[in-house]
């Protein structure tokens, strides 16, 4: 058994304490890529206040039910059973204050910390956790659960094993269990919460533990947030105990950039999330604080729409992948905040394999495997073959002009291998257009914990399809059918139960290259999250800090008066 012993609390309270470093996320994990500018070099918690209001200006949060989103909002809300520590990625202390895991990671019991108690006043026991888990593995079936698709997929169930004690059973190896236990995906919520329709908790009809209540909410508008005052079992990573310093945060929802920025300049906000790369580099000249980190899971990619029948080539799918300057689009656009992708899941996530040269830029081959598919310039520069261009649609969905003007550069770069992209902008659509089949591609990424439960939740013959969200089409094929391996899935799927951690990481290093190299998904350049985790504040903000999927931590946060 591997045992994890430590007394929760926040740091200045945890001295020496020690993680499961079998199972620690840093034992596969490259922490790059954070930061933490503006005034806090200046202060200590010495000087922290207690009281008063902080206002964010905030794009539109749709959802605030954590299970089915993930931001800063539901982290305030609620909290989880462990944590990740984002410097160390040693997992430590929270609503559970040790835990213990077989070796072959299929049995893991928690003890509980004593007197936490949720909003309602319904307190934190095994039974409690029991109904978490058990309704998250539900929610799989109902089909939602889409953060942790795939985690559940050996559960054998959950055990109150003592009024504090709670141990959870697989039947195979689940490596991927903790990481995802500690986002807020998978918070503990009070059971009455999961009496509410989807759609209920959705408008934040939920109850949890966490260090704020919600106040009020008025959807496309505005959220409000009040402290507990009784809170007093926060995360290990916590740099103070007991409630909350900012008494009121009210979160106001603007979705242009600049609107944002020019709020936080003019003192109307004292949070501003997701500046332009331009604004940001200009609020840090000014003393305004930047809090970010790479993000978690799966880079910012283009996902192709496998019934065009172009892309079904193996050598038109690579070409484009190498027509793609990426290190211009990162100098030229995205910033060195949003580095240059070096794999299909991101350096900051388990199980991550450097894929570079498979990714290089590289108009020779492109032009080459384009003469060899058949595919003719024409006139204007772009291919056709038997009487079809080489024309691609790409949906985008993604407000952010710097991600429309990496698409914009994209484009240009495409074109000179003669592929054509037309950039057709649905902002804040459902994604209607691509969930009909009508598109070739489309720009996503992922937020995840674990990079086996990543790949393994789209990158099986079972999931491939459904991962996709296209909805209205059928491919033509299996996953393997794209690949020239043809072992993709199988490797993909071996990863997720495999007990050996080394064994593991080299299956999904494996992985990783086949889908990459294969071009089923084109990796560009990595996000610092900017739907949850990338925000400028006012120096009179302190504590605020990033957990290890990115999202923005309001608990340590005070404000000077």
């Amino acid at each position: 058994m591997t045992n994890t012993s430590a007394r929760a609390g926040t740091r200045g309270f945890r001295k020496g304490f020690v993680a499961a470093t079998g199972l620690a996320i840093s034992a596969v994990l490259a922490l790059t890529g954070c930061a933490t500018s503006g005034a806090d070099a200046a202060v200590s918690e010495e000087d922290r206040v207690d009281g008063g209001e902080l206002t964010i200006y905030n794009a539109n949060i749709k959802t605030l039910d954590p299970r089915q989103n993930h931001g800063i909002v539901g982290r305030a809300l609620a909290d989880s059973l462990i944590d990740v520590d984002p410097d160390t990625g040693e997992f430590t202390p929270w609503l559970a204050e040790s835990w213990t895991v077989s070796d072959d990671a299929t049995t893991f019991t928690f003890q509980l910390r004593d007197g936490v108690t949720f909003s309602d006043g319904t307190p934190l026991t095994g039974e409690v956790v029991k109904t978490n888990l058990d309704e998250s593995a539900k929610q799989i079936g109902d089909g939602k659960g889409w953060y942790f698709q795939g985690l559940f997929d050996h559960y054998v169930g959950t055990e109150a094993t003592g009024e504090h004690e709670a141990t959870v059973t697989f039947s195979e190896p689940n490596h991927a269990f903790l990481p995802t236990l500690a986002t807020v995906q998978l918070a503990i919520e009070a059971p009455a919460s999961f009496e509410k329709s989807y759609d209920e908790r959705k408008n934040g009809d939920f109850i949890g533990s966490g260090p704020y209540v919600l106040e009020n909410y008025t959807p496309n508008e505005s959220v409000t947030l009040t402290r507990r005052a009784d809170y007093d079992w926060p995360s290990g990573v916590a740099t103070h105990s007991g409630a909350a310093s900012i008494e009121t945060i009210n979160i106001t929802f603007v979705d242009e950039q600049s609107v944002r920025e020019s709020a936080l300049q003019s003192g109307e906000a004292d949070i501003a999330q997701n500046p332009t790369n331009e604004g940001a580099d200009q609020l840090e000249a000014q003393g305004y604080g930047l809090n970010y980190r790479a993000q978690s899971g799966i880079p910012y990619s283009l996902v192709l729409n496998f019934t065009t029948p172009a892309l079904q080539d193996i050598n038109v799918r690579r070409a484009l992948s190498s027509a793609i300057d990426r290190t211009a689009i990162v100098d030229g656009i995205t910033g060195p905040r949003q580095p240059v992708a070096q794999s299909v899941l991101t350096p900051s996530t388990s199980g991550f394999a450097d894929q570079s040269a498979l990714l290089g830029y590289d108009l020779d081959k492109s032009n080459r495997l384009l003469d060899e598919a058949g595919w003719v310039a024409g006139s204007d520069g772009i291919r056709a073959k038997d009487g079809e261009r080489l024309s691609l649609d790409l949906v985008l969905w993604w407000e952010p002009q710097e991600i429309r003007d990496s698409l914009q550069l994209l484009k240009e770069q495409t074109a000179k291998a003669g592929i054509e992209i037309n950039i057709i902008e649905e902002i804040g659509a459902n994604g209607d257009t691509w969930q009909s089949g009508k598109a070739d591609l489309h720009l996503n990424n992922a937020t995840r914990a674990d990079g086996g439960l990543a790949l393994y939740s789209q990158y099986t013959n079972e999931n491939f399809e459904a991962a996709s969200l296209i909805t209205d089409v059928t491919f033509p094929g299996t996953l393997d059918s794209f690949t020239e391996s043809g072992k993709l899935s199988e490797i993909v799927t071996q990863q997720i139960t495999e007990p050996d951690l080394d064994t593991r990481n080299e299956l999904l290093a494996e992985a990783q290259a086949i889908i990459v190299g294969d071009a089923i998904r084109i990796p560009i350049f990595t996000n610092i999250n900017s739907e949850s985790g990338f925000f400028a504040s006012s120096d009179k903000v302190h504590g605020l800090r990033n957990n290890s999927l990115s999202e923005l931590v309001l608990y340590d946060a005070w404000k000077q008066q």
